[in-house]
């Protein structure tokens, strides 16, 4: 494979002639794939997308860093597909993590905000941070990093949640954190914070807006989203065999209170909830760990407050391989998700659940299998532009990684 070098000031761009593969015939995708290496950071993890279906993502080694872990300490990086007609992937090189204070690579998504800038959370030895990273006024020049705030542990928290991205709303962070005090042994049962700008420059301010205090439904947190940019906060937790829950913020000062949306009790019921997915319907849609396969489910708002919220099982994933590894929304209500693959049976693959028409069951496919491909075991998909699914592997005849692009012919 053919690439040019295109040397930019701080960001590393790159284009690669795209490597298409055999597409399922029933599904009539066309699988594109972008090896990484040396020059862009090794073993991407999950990736996001912006409105115009650039990926973004962190690689675990490579770049400039000297780290004890392996070569380099990771890297931040975008990368576009090639456009419908064909053409190259373009890649930059965003920054490199140096192992320092800055940390290293970490396997939590980023998340993009509006105005381009990326949040997300590196790794440092007992702990962790939370960056941000800031595009240029002028193409060209270096994108800014900056160190938000150093967990600490004790009641603050030590590592955050490091497979849930940090929701963005009016210029403040949201997130989760494992430690911190309540009844859940020696770690604490987690909380939840928010991280506002400093007025005064330096590193923003923590606040811890809910402590998980033990029990069933109130502990050890795992997953965070929201809608929008107001409204509740919602919670998986994996105290026990699990809950759902809403952080909502106060009215008018007092604090933020919890209400238990759903318990999962284990067996064919599921447990330890993830992956939640907010609808603009307003419905909630995630993943549970079952007794045979993984199941999909979804969480229906009450018609008045003080009503439960609906949970329906919508369909069980294959349980080939590892199970599935993330779960995302099309633009057509479909639910997408990924299956990590195991070493000999099964390359991993992405499914999908069609809604139906009206009323009846959601239909379950698997609409693309790695089998025979160059690249397997995504650890991810997100939806990108035009209906295309983006995504990262970490297996296959590359050590070092792909991003792939499934593209509707």
């Amino acid at each position: 494979m053919k690439s040019t070098l295109i040397a930019l000031a701080g960001a590393t761009a790159l284009m690669l002639g795209w490597t298409p593969a055999a597409h399922v015939q029933s599904a009539g995708l066309t699988l594109l794939l972008f090896p990484f290496g040396p020059a862009h950071g090794l073993l991407p993890n999950v990736v996001t997308a912006d409105k115009q279906g650039t990926e973004f993502g962190m690689t675990l080694l490579g770049g400039t860093g000297d780290c004890q872990i392996g070569p380099g300490c990771g890297t931040v990086f975008s990368l576009a597909p090639p456009q419908a007609g064909g053409g190259a992937w373009i890649f930059h090189r965003l920054y490199d993590f140096t192992g320092g204070r800055d940390g290293s690579g970490s396997p939590t998504p980023l998340t993009v905000a509006a105005n381009g800038t990326l949040y997300g959370y590196t790794v440092v030895p007992s702990q962790a941070t939370i960056f941000s990273l800031t595009p240029p006024a002028n193409v060209g020049r270096p994108w800014a990093f900056k160190i938000l705030h150093v967990f600490h542990g004790n009641f603050e928290g030590g590592l955050g949640g490091l497979q849930t991205p940090l929701i963005y709303r009016h210029g403040a962070l949201y997130g989760i954190a494992v430690g911190g005090s309540g009844a859940c042994g020696q770690i604490g049962c987690g909380s939840v914070f928010g991280l506002t700008p400093n007025p005064r420059g330096g590193e923003w301010t923590l606040k811890t807006l809910f402590s998980f205090t033990g029990g069933a439904a109130s502990g050890e947190p795992d997953w965070i989203a929201g809608f929008g940019d107001v409204g509740p906060l919602y919670v998986c937790t994996s105290l026990g065999n699990g809950a759902v829950v809403a952080i909502t913020p106060p009215r008018s000062g007092g604090v933020w209170t919890e209400r238990v949306i759903t318990t999962f009790a284990g067996g064919d019921d599921g447990q330890a909830p993830g992956n939640l997915v907010p609808s603009p319907d307003g419905k909630l849609y995630g993943l549970a760990i079952a007794s045979g396969a993984d199941v999909v489910f979804q969480l229906s708002p009450p018609a008045s407050a003080a009503s439960p919220w609906a949970r329906t099982t919508i369909g069980s994933v294959s349980d080939q391989g590892y199970g599935p590894t993330s779960l995302a929304q099309g633009s057509d209500g479909s639910l997408i998700g990924a299956i990590y693959g195991d070493v000999d049976l099964f390359p991993g693959g992405i499914f999908q659940f069609t809604p139906p028409a009206s009323g009846g069951a959601w239909k379950y496919s698997l609409v693309w299998n790695f089998h025979d491909h160059p690249g397997r075991n995504p650890l991810n998909v997100v939806t990108g532009a035009e209906g295309t699914l983006l995504g990262a592997l970490d297996g296959g005849d590359s050590s070092d990684g792909y991003a792939f692009a499934l593209r509707r012919r």
